[in-house]
C-alpha cells in the first residue's frame, strides 16, 4: 500500500557515521559548498531513490513501490516494504530503518468497469479540505500536510510516456486512490516520530492502512448534496431512495424485476411504470458505480491489514 516514501536521517541516527559517507554509494550528480556556511552537499542516486547529504543529514526521495518491484500501478505489501527499507540500507550503507519518515503515500490502484470519471464525479467535498478537480479524470482534496488524490492511472502513464506493466496491460479503466501526507507525517497519525522501520510494525502498518480507508470514506457524495437540495416531497423522496440504494448489490434493480416479472406480480405496462419511477429517482446517478468503489476500498483495506 506505500508508494512514495522520502526519508530523513540526521548524524545522530546514523549513529555517529557521517552522512556524507553515502558519496561512495551513490552515482554523484552534483557537489559543491554552501557557500553562506562552508558545509559541503552532494547530490545524486540510487537505484532510482534521490538522495541529498551534507554534513548534518542525508534525505532519500523516491518510490519504495519502484524501488522494490520495478513499478508503481501496483503497490508493495508490508513485507516487501521491509525488505525495500533493508535493500536500500544496504545500498548506501546506512540502517535506513532510523530515518525519520517526511513524505508517505498510502496509495491502491483499482481495476474499474468504467471511466474514472464515473466515480470521480459523485465524490463531492471533503470537511476542512479544499476541492480542486482537474478536468473530469482527477480529483484532489488538500489541506496542509495531507491530500487525498484519485485519478486515472492509465491516463498517467500515458502523460509520462511509461509503459503499462504486463499484469495491467490488459485493464482498460484504472483507477488509483492515494492520502499523502507529508511534512509533519508522525504528528498527523499521533506518534511522536515515525521511522521508516516504524511503517513496516504490523500495528502501524494497520494504523496507515485504516486511515487510508477512513479518508475515502469522510469524502461527501453527491447524493447527500441532493438530499439537502430538495424543494418537494418527490424530490426529497427520489434523492434518498437513490442515496439508499448505493448500499443495495450493484445488481438488486435488475433481479428484482427480473423476479417481478418471472412471477407475474405485475402486468407488462406496470413494469414500465415502475422502471419509469425508478430512472426518475435515479436520475442519470450512478450510485451503483460508487457503491461498488467502497466494497473495493474496503476490500483492499482488509487485505492489506
Amino acid at each position: 500500500m506505500i508508494d512514495t516514501l522520502n526519508m530523513r536521517m540526521t548524524a545522530k541516527d546514523a549513529g555517529g557515521v557521517s552522512p556524507l559517507s553515502v558519496e561512495r554509494y551513490i552515482d554523484v550528480e552534483k557537489s559543491g559548498v554552501y557557500v553562506s556556511t562552508g558545509v559541503p552537499y552532494i547530490v545524486g542516486h540510487v537505484a532510482g531513490y534521490r538522495v541529498y547529504a551534507d554534513s548534518e543529514q542525508v534525505r532519500l526521495s523516491g518510490s519504495i513501490a519502484k524501488f522494490v518491484q520495478g513499478e508503481n500501478v501496483s503497490t508493495p505489501t508490508r513485507r516487501q516494504v521491509s525488505e525495500g527499507v533493508g535493500c536500500l540500507s544496504d545500498a548506501i550503507h546506512l540502517n535506513i530503518g532510523r530515518a525519520e519518515v517526511v513524505r508517505l503515500d498510502i496509495a491502491h490502484t483499482f481495476d474499474i468497469p468504467a471511466a474514472p470519471a464515473a466515480y470521480i464525479g459523485e465524490l463531492s467535498n471533503r470537511a476542512e479540505m479544499e476541492r480542486v478537480s482537474i478536468g473530469e479524470n482527477t480529483l484532489y482534496f488538500v489541506s496542509k500536510g495531507r491530500a487525498l488524490c484519485l485519478y486515472d492511472k492509465r491516463a498517467e502513464m500515458h502523460h509520462r510516456g511509461q509503459e503499462m506493466p504486463p499484469a495491467w496491460a490488459g485493464c482498460q479503466y484504472l483507477l488509483r486512490y492515494e492520502l499523502r501526507l507529508s511534512g509533519s507525517v508522525a504528528q498527523q497519525i499521533g506518534a511522536r516520530k515515525l521511522t521508516a522501520q516504524d511503517i513496516t510494525k504490523p500495528q502501524q502498518w494497520a494504523q496507515l492502512v485504516n486511515l487510508w480507508a477512513g479518508e475515502y470514506r469522510s469524502i461527501g457524495r453527491t447524493s447527500t448534496d441532493r438530499i439537502a437540495a430538495s424543494t418537494t416531497p418527490k424530490e426529497a423522496f427520489n434523492a434518498i431512495f437513490a442515496d439508499l440504494l448505493q448500499y443495495a448489490p450493484a445488481d438488486y434493480l435488475q433481479n428484482t424485476l427480473k423476479m417481478l416479472c418471472k412471477r407475474g406480480v405485475m402486468i407488462k405496462q406496470r413494469r414500465a411504470d415502475l422502471k419509469k419511477m425508478i430512472g426518475e429517482a435515479l436520475n442519470g446517478c450512478r450510485y451503483s458505480l460508487i457503491n461498488q468503489l467502497d466494497v473495493a476500498v474496503e476490500r483492499a483495506r482488509a487485505e492489506a491489514v
